[in-house]
């Protein structure tokens, strides 16, 4: 099963909450730093579904989806590395199920 990456950026100011589907697949949720997350995601819940989905649809249908693997430290608490397979290895690199 794959999976998609859910980045969550903080700032400083006042933004309105907003949803980015960027490669990998990840998602970024952008919101202000001083505002309740359960708030944002409400605000954008649509968005970030939608998001996900096709996120996870590219990741498995698309075989241009780019993928990362990551490799955790021998407790698995850091992330030590991240390897995207379809630059080494080409598109074939990515296991669909």
């Amino acid at each position: 099963m794959g999976s998609v990456l859910l980045e969550i950026v903080l700032r400083d100011e006042d933004v309105v909450p907003t949803v980015e589907l960027l490669t990998g697949p990840r998602v970024r949720l952008t919101m202000s730093a001083s505002e309740s997350i359960n708030d944002s995601i409400t605000f954008c819940r649509q968005q970030l579904h939608d998001a996900v989905e096709t996120g996870l649809w590219s990741l498995h249908e698309n075989s241009e989806a780019p993928g990362r693997v990551f490799i955790r430290d021998a407790e698995g608490n850091e992330v030590i590395t991240t390897v995207d397979p379809c630059t080494n290895y080409g598109s074939e690199a990515i296991v669909r199920a």
